[in-house]
């Protein structure tokens, strides 16, 4: 926060000296941050490798003794070697990204001949650590450098956390000095076997939760974004998942050895704080995520997947009474980021958006315009889910943005194409809803249609901008991304900004010729008129689409000068009491709000407040709960020990972070409007009269849209040998 406060003393920004020297500060500051982040998460992972050493005990006995206090207790040791790390890396990457987001740097295509050699090395190194394909026929797809990389430093850890545990500990068995009571000798190697795969998977727990976090900075940091950070944790999943099954199965052999199976269910907890059947839950919940989580019956079975995934809140309660409070610092840094984004998520998302509109188009793709609220930030590539309850409370659908941030209309455009269940019971209500408006137009709908938002999510940059020529290869609905990229490169064209791309060829494969009705809302004479003044400096764009086929197409241009507006109760248009009262229902918004990630000194702040709240909940419990019940003679339950944890987290997270939310931005708290101050929807009966007049919304009475700019060719495949031309 003092680094920012620097950095706003120096503003406004000029072209003086003064402006030179406060870019030159904010650049050294950036490399400052993101050298910090690096360094910090080094640490991290060299205290997990000196964890099995003499050196990681010692370090750690020092810890312990210079953080204990009556305040703390001896459980703050895990937290801050460990968690205190992951979250001092959010932080950074926060702060980073607020520079970058107020001192933006271009997206420079510098020319490789005014570089030097050394340069261009750097240049395609960097590029093709991170998109060059190394393997490509793998069981976990196509790998990068970068993919190499990370699967290799896990896996190193990993190993040499167990091998320098399992080494000494054999050696000492071997020579019967770690042999208790009349265990032999392998009994006593399958005993720590056991404990050592136990001991490691809180590093892989960590990890396991980052990928998930859809707002997480350090994600952000790295310009991965969450839709690609997905198969991470697929394969983190996988390595936990078989320390977890290993760990369990040893012990059951080793218990069954010793005519002790009884001990696998018992709910005792052992010198070193651990419980049995709590882990043995624990590990069955895992156990059933993982299996359904496989890739044939994940693709098959998708609902069955999603619901028992839900299984994460059993898996983390039941692994906290397995281990501890203190040990759970082990892992707890990946996992309270998580709980921070799952709160935030559900605070953007539970709320119902009231101004939606719908429109069929002839190809029957359903194009929905979400209202959003001003300063909604998005980029090109960005996505948003989707929740419809009357189709299913459970299912949040991704759909790619159609627009642009840059464009002055205050919605954001999404394109659906009923391809599956979920999509095709969209589609068919809709229609069920317009076919019903035409018959009673007095209804506003009929049906209830509701939805939620939450979003948006993405690339942190527009990467496209680095390159001078642009080639996007499209088939059926997978235009969506590629009409927001086109309609953010004509928008940057007007505002003459520089180094962009000049170039761009758009291929698209279709079945049917209705469906070119998708790019009638893209205008470029409109948002660019220099396009059509034939600038030489402006964007030469060319769109050729494929039509594969045109039998057995159904034709829906009988709803397309309709629009069905969401609202968020049947009302009857007559009846302006029941309207008002609808609206100002306190569950419903009236446009989609940015998401807390993106606000980057709001989601520090909501965390370092989470922190302070859990660290004060958990020693108020440890002093004046805890400490006066625990004795040798009447020790305190450890589970109920963990319960407090649990209370802890909570408070932290819903209490203290919800707190500097609402006080951050009121717009959280969603006071619904004053009814009388919202601008009249028209009735569909309005539409259907104005839609002859030149001004109209009906993008099939403007000319000039990318649909009439399109070479179409019929009845073959695209030839990709010969589409060059425009890249050469």
């Amino acid at each position: 926060m003092v680094m920012m406060k620097l950095v706003e003393l120096l503003l406004p920004v000029d072209n003086t000296g003064h402006g030179h020297r406060m870019r030159s500060f904010v650049r050294v500051l950036r490399i400052c941050l993101r050298v910090a982040c690096w360094a910090v998460a080094m640490l991290w992972l060299v205290l997990w490798l000196l964890y099995p050493t003499t050196p990681g005990s010692l370090f750690k006995q020092d810890v312990t003794e210079n953080v204990y206090s009556s305040f703390f207790g001896t459980s703050a040791t895990y937290y801050v070697l460990y968690a205190c790390p992951v979250i001092v890396v959010a932080i950074l990457a926060l702060l980073y990204l607020e520079l970058t987001k107020r001192f933006p740097t271009k997206e420079l295509q510098v020319n490789d001949s005014k570089r030097s050699k050394l340069e261009r090395l750097w240049a395609a190194f960097t590029r093709n650590i991170w998109t060059q394909p190394l393997v490509v026929r793998s069981p976990m797809g196509i790998l990068t450098a970068i993919d190499l990389f990370g699967i290799g430093l896990v896996l190193f850890v990993v190993v040499c956390f167990t091998t320098n545990l399992t080494v000494p500990r054999f050696d000492s068995i071997n020579h019967g000095e770690e042999i208790p009571g009349l265990e032999k000798k392998w009994q006593a190697k399958l005993d720590k076997s056991g404990e050592l795969f136990g001991k490691v998977i809180p590093f892989t727990m960590t990890l396991l939760f980052l990928p998930v976090t859809r707002g997480s900075p350090i994600l952000r940091l790295i310009h991965v974004p969450f839709e690609h950070a997905v198969r991470y944790h697929r394969w983190l999943g996988h390595l936990t998942m078989l320390l977890i099954t290993s760990h369990g199965v040893i012990y059951s052999i080793y218990y069954s050895s010793r005519h002790e199976t009884h001990m696998i269910i018992a709910w005792k907890y052992s010198q070193e704080g651990i419980a049995n059947l709590p882990g043995v839950v624990g590990a069955m919940a895992g156990v059933l995520m993982w299996v359904t989580a496989i890739a044939p019956v994940r693709n098959r079975f998708f609902n069955l997947f999603y619901g028992t995934h839900q299984l994460y809140i059993v898996l983390f309660a039941f692994y906290a009474w397995h281990v501890g409070k203190g040990n759970m610092g082990k892992c707890m840094g990946g996992i309270f980021l998580f709980f921070i984004d799952r709160f935030l998520r559900m605070v953007q998302s539970r709320k119902r958006l009231t101004s939606v509109s719908a429109q069929v188009l002839p190809s029957g793709i359903v194009e929905l315009k979400i209202p959003i609220k001003q300063g909604f930030e998005y980029n090109a590539l960005s996505f948003v889910y989707i929740n419809v309850p009357g189709i299913s409370r459970l299912e949040w659908h991704p759909f790619s943005s159609a627009s642009s941030s840059l464009n002055t209309a205050n919605t954001i455009a999404i394109c659906i194409k009923p391809l599956g269940d979920w999509t095709h019971s969209l589609h068919n209500a809709i229609l069920e809803n317009l076919a019903t408006q035409a018959l009673n137009p007095r209804l506003q709908c009929p049906f209830a249609l509701k939805l939620h938002a939450e979003g948006p999510y993405g690339h942190e940059s527009n990467y496209f901008l680095r390159y001078k020529n642009l080639m996007l290869v499209a088939g059926g609905a997978g235009i969506t991304p590629f009409l927001a990229i086109l309609n953010d490169l004509l928008k940057r064209h007007e505002l003459k900004q520089e180094k962009l791309p000049v170039c761009v060829q758009v291929i698209w494969c279709v079945r049917s010729i209705s469906e070119l009705s998708t790019l009638r809302d893209i205008r470029p004479a409109q948002i660019c008129p220099r396009l059509a003044d034939g600038d030489p400096n402006s964007l030469n764009l060319e769109v050729e689409v494929f039509v594969t086929r045109d039998d057995a197409i159904c034709d829906f241009t009988q709803f397309d000068s309709k629009i069905l507006e969401f609202e968020d109760t049947c009302t009857n248009k007559g009846d302006a009491a029941s309207k008002a009262d609808s609206v100002s229902s306190n569950d419903t918004i009236s446009s989609l709000h940015p998401t807390t990630s993106s606000q980057n000194l709001l989601m520090a702040a909501i965390i370092l407040s989470s922190v302070a709240g859990f660290v004060l909940m958990s020693g108020l419990f440890n002093l004046y709960v805890y400490t006066p019940r625990n004795s040798p003679q009447s020790p305190f339950p450890l589970a109920l020990d963990v319960f407090l944890f649990f209370i802890s987290t909570g408070v932290g997270i819903v209490v203290s972070g919800g707190a500097v939310l609402l006080l951050w931005n009121p717009a959280w708290s969603y006071i619904s409007p004053n009814p009388a101050t919202l601008p009249q929807t028209p009735t569909n009966n309005t539409r259907a009269e104005d839609s002859t007049k030149p001004e109209s919304k009906d993008i099939e009475a403007q000319p000039a849209t990318l649909m009439d700019m399109c070479k179409v060719t019929k009845g073959s495949r695209p030839q990709f040998q010969g589409l060059c031309r425009l890249m050469t």
